[in-house]
């Protein structure tokens, strides 16, 4: 059986995930931490209890101690590294949630990390691996050439806009050179991401009404997807767990983290009014892990 292990249980994330876990053969969740950082004090007890889980561990050490993988569900993505390094160091596998992480330094000590330890490392958005990308992929071939695609989705522009960059890079992969900012209405920004063969996404952040969606445009017709979002959980879940008994990751680190740049680059294209490229981005370039979490915390209690 793959014993896993839950690191902070700040967003619904853990209690969500946990029911498909125990739908999948010889996978469960034996042990629980919780740091504090959005949930009240005793609150793994509590899940633990209600979720039929034998461990609560004081210390991120006492989870390793007793898992073969880990999961770090931190609504914090600055603490990310940290709270994933006890697993990366002693060689097991871990998911870390979405955002993976939040500027370039801790990006590349995430590739650094994973170089020196060897260690598998995968994470991110659900969306990436949603089944209906998966089939949008399966018709690639008949697609023909591909001219440009449109996706869209809800939500604020990090946390939850890193699902739609995470959606057409499901699709596309990585490859993307630069991002522009085209447009805003109030809440709502649209993005051209250029690939280096040329492929335009444009793509919303802060869509006012809509499931995340994406439509392809190519020599062959219209391909286009509303992404059901009930079933996302299950398919990262399940791409996790096929990563674990193989001993590799879907997609290369570097790879899964090209999001992360994405999203940075958005920001600066938007802040600056220019098309910013990659490349160029540097370490100033941040999104605020903590100021995050102290209101996502607030907005909980």
């Amino acid at each position: 059986m793959i014993r896993l292990g839950m690191v902070d249980l700040c967003t619904s994330h853990p209690g969500s995930w946990l029911p498909i876990i125990r739908e999948m053969e010889d996978v469960d969740v034996v042990a629980v931490h919780d740091s504090g950082g959005v949930r009240p004090a005793g609150y793994a007890t509590e899940f633990a209890e209600e979720h039929g889980i034998e461990n609560v561990c004081d210390t991120i050490e006492q989870v390793v101690d007793l898992v073969d993988a880990g999961i770090v569900h931190s609504a914090n993505w600055d603490l990310h590294i940290e709270h994933a390094l006890p697993f990366i160091e002693a060689g097991k596998p871990v998911l870390i949630d979405k955002p993976m992480v939040g500027n370039l330094r801790d990006l590349n000590t995430l590739l650094r990390l994973a170089a020196k330890h060897d260690t598998l490392i995968m994470g991110g958005s659900s969306a990436r691996y949603a089944y209906d990308v998966q089939e949008l992929l399966a018709q690639k071939e008949e697609m023909g050439d591909i001219c440009a695609c449109w996706c869209q989705g809800r939500g604020d522009f990090f946390n939850y806009g890193i699902h739609t960059v995470e959606l057409f890079q499901g699709f596309f992969g990585a490859g993307v050179i630069s991002v522009r900012h085209v447009g805003q209405k109030g809440p709502t920004d649209v993005f051209r991401a250029r690939y280096a063969d040329g492929t335009p996404v444009f793509y919303v952040l802060g869509s006012c009404a809509s499931p995340w969606f994406i439509s392809i445009s190519a020599a062959n017709g219209v391909f286009a997807r509303e992404i059901a979002s009930g079933t996302m959980y299950k398919a990262l879940i399940e791409k996790y767990v096929e990563a674990i008994r193989a001993g590799e990751a879907p997609i290369s680190l570097e790879d899964n983290l090209e999001c992360i740049k994405v999203a940075l680059a958005a920001k600066a294209s938007r802040r600056e009014g220019y098309e910013v490229y990659l490349q160029d981005l540097d370490n100033a370039e941040s999104f605020d892990g903590y100021a995050f979490a102290e209101e996502y915390a607030k907005a909980r209690q």
